[in-house]
């Protein structure tokens, strides 16, 4: 009786968690940082990350706690066998389907790194939770809608086709490279002893633990990521920036300054507005809006605490290269906004 209370509590807690994102993204309230680089600036060098932490911990805690939330629910609540089966790593369609689903998800790299694990966790592929991955903040729906509206259909176009098949691409290298990694052998031990399915509420249970076990081990390596970027966003000034990104140069520095500079979702088409408007080439904003989700440093050094930093150095030299290659086919083949 006191398994199945608490599993109800936490299926609530949950759906409340879920329903209370969508209030805050329907009423178009801040979820992330809103502190100006000069702003940043006025606190002084060691207050700046104490700063950008608390006003990144305010305005986002919604989005983490359902990420979080949403995790341990596909870890623990859905059946490891639906999972293996549709995301299996020995299937084209299960990059396709990842590919295809993660767009719904409209959130930064960072919060997708515990549904990330959740998934993994609960027995689909590398390939394909590295896809997953990568997709969801490259080319959420919500992105692509505000790219077509602040910069223009093309880039939107371009940006959602790149990310598709560029992610499809590297899970598929990631998965070919590492299948025999550790990882992969926890998780296949997982689903071998996993043959008993629990009732449905001891599951919401396990996932509320789940979730915690998730929060302590991402957070720490999170918030120092984030506090590393601190500095970044303080004394690295956009019209430096704005005034190298044309031509070649241009994309190549657009396809990697996302990395140190963490931008959340829907945040980062506002940035490549500003650098627009500065002058900076088609290409480099195209290559910037796939490089920069994918790369970032705060959701790196959480994803290297799940499968190691190999993993996570390939995928992020292979994400670089595409926006690089997308970007400067896009300047040499279309040149236009």
């Amino acid at each position: 009786m006191k398994i199945h209370i608490r599993g109800l509590v936490s299926f609530i807690f949950t759906l409340l968690s879920i329903s209370l994102f969508i209030y805050i993204k329907i009423g178009g309230l801040p979820l992330f940082p809103r502190l100006t680089p000069s702003e940043l600036r006025e606190f002084g060098v060691f207050m700046i990350p104490l700063i950008y932490m608390w006003d990144y911990t305010i305005h986002a805690w919604p989005a983490l706690l359902m990420a979080f939330l949403i995790a341990g629910f596909i870890a623990e609540v859905i059946p490891r066998s639906i999972l293996s089966s549709y995301l299996s790593e020995a299937k084209m369609y299960s990059y396709i389907l990842a590919a295809a689903l993660a767009p719904l998800i409209a959130v930064c790299s960072c919060v997708m790194v515990p549904i990330f694990a959740g998934i993994l966790y609960a027995g689909a592929g590398l390939g394909p939770a590295i896809t997953f991955l990568l997709m969801a903040p490259a080319s959420n729906i919500l992105a692509i809608l505000l790219t077509s509206e602040l910069i223009s259909w093309r880039i939107a176009l371009a940006r959602y086709i790149a990310s598709f098949f560029g992610a499809i691409a590297i899970g598929m290298a990631i998965n070919k490279l590492f299948a025999k990694s550790k990882i992969e052998r926890l998780k296949t031990s997982r689903k071998q002893i996993s043959i008993e399915i629990p009732p449905f509420l001891e599951r919401c249970w396990n996932g509320l633990k789940f979730s915690g076990y998730l929060a302590k081990t991402l957070l720490p390596i999170f918030y120092l990521g984030i506090a590393i970027v601190s500095y970044v966003e303080a004394y690295i000034p956009s019209d430096i920036i704005s005034q190298f990104m044309t031509g070649v140069k241009g994309v190549l520095l657009g396809s990697v300054i996302g990395v140190p500079m963490y931008t959340p979702t829907l945040v980062e088409v506002v940035f490549v507005k500003a650098l627009k408007d500065l002058g900076a080439a088609p290409g480099a904003i195209l290559a910037f809006l796939i490089g920069a989700p994918m790369t970032s440093i705060p959701s790196m050094l959480a994803v290297s605490r799940i499968v190691g930093w190999r993993v996570v150095l390939t995928y992020a030299c292979l994400a670089i290269l595409l926006a690089f290659i997308t970007g400067v086919i896009y300047q040499l083949c279309i040149g236009v906004f």
